[in-house]
């Protein structure tokens, strides 16, 4: 469907649009005007605000702590790694990823938050239902029904040019902090950068080779004072996330999202979940296990004998144990166990 048809299928009386008026493909489009309660205050500050902001999706996700991640459209394999990873680490911590739907890096932005299980923001440099560049087709729709589309372009309208700046200074409007992992020092990235300037607010770069053109824009912010990006901690630091929450938070859900797998079966708990949690493919005697886990004697044997009847230990010749082999023992299993033990 054409982006006029569209519009057509959606506009209300007046040439307005009405808050759960359907899109061309059935999904409600939600009109947030500035007095709106979940209209991001923060957007009010960008230069010539936003009268009103389109949204598909899930309208919680402008109540979380943000975080931009973009970079360029032609990117390089170390690029796309980082962006990856940093938008998983991120979306782990419990922050919204915010970027901007365009191929390249804030598709893989996008990707990161969404393969992590946590939240994404996709800002639209066109009508909210309107999904530009084609090619991301999947992931405007994963993101509609996972995440939140937003945009202040009316439902229908096309992707031009010139609106990409509108839609950048949405993006440093809406986020604490902005990633730039890559780009050019003329494009896209580095207008977002400078909106996020004009605001005030604070800007991490990934630094880059000097004879590489995407590496010019990050290069370039942080001999102005940015940032440098070495990994996620550098995230976590700037948002007061204690490393060791985060850790907790991966354990948790890790050990939730296998438990649904695995509901029907009994959790280790007490000497059993402390001795499985020690044990690991290379053998230990029986008395540096007493020593590691500071069990008496009896409680000792006994969780090893209750290990080896789950098919979780084996016991080896010299009184040594180790866990089971892999193929014996379904892996989804031991690291639920795992999991379970450590958080």
């Amino acid at each position: 469907m054409s982006p006029v048809a569209a519009g057509a299928i959606v506009s209300g009386s007046g040439g307005r649009y009405r808050s759960g008026t359907k899109s061309g493909d059935g999904a409600a489009i939600q009109v947030l005007e500035r007095d709106h309660p979940s209209f991001p205050k923060s957007v009010l500050l960008v230069e010539k605000p936003p009268q009103r902001l389109y949204a598909i999706g899930d309208l919680s996700m402008l109540e979380g702590r943000r975080v931009g991640i973009v970079g360029s459209r032609e990117p390089s394999a170390y690029g796309i790694r980082v962006t990856y990873d940093a938008a998983q680490a991120a979306a782990r911590a419990g922050l919204v990823v915010v970027s901007g739907l365009a191929r390249g890096l804030d598709a893989r932005a996008h990707r990161g938050a969404l393969d992590a299980g946590g939240k994404t923001i996709a800002v639209l440099g066109c009508g909210v239902n309107v999904c530009y560049p084609l090619r991301n087709r999947d992931l405007y729709e994963e993101v509609r029904e996972k995440g939140l589309l937003l945009s202040e372009m009316e439902p229908g309208e096309g992707a031009l040019p010139k609106d990409f700046p509108r839609r950048n200074r949405i993006i440093a409007g809406l986020v604490e902090y902005l990633l730039v992992v890559e780009g050019e020092i003329k494009g896209g990235t580095s207008n977002t950068a400078e909106w996020m300037a004009k605001l005030g607010k604070h800007i991490l770069a990934v630094p880059g080779r000097i004879d590489e053109p995407v590496a010019g824009s990050p290069n370039l912010l942080i001999s102005q004072g940015a940032a440098v990006y070495r990994g996620p901690e550098d995230l976590f630091d700037a948002y007061g996330i204690a490393r060791d929450a985060v850790e907790a938070r991966e354990r948790r859900e890790l050990a939730a999202q296998l438990d649904l797998a695995f509901a029907g079966e009994p959790d280790l708990l007490g000497a059993e979940a402390k001795v499985f949690d020690l044990l690991g493919a290379k053998p230990l005697h029986v008395d540096v296990i007493a020593d590691q886990t500071a069990l008496d004697a009896g409680t000792l044997l006994a969780a090893l004998s209750s290990l080896e009847l789950k098919g979780l230990a084996v016991q080896l010749p010299g009184k040594q144990f180790a866990l089971a082999p892999e193929e014996t023992t379904p892996p989804a299993r031991r690291r639920v166990r795992a999991a379970t033990s450590a958080s």
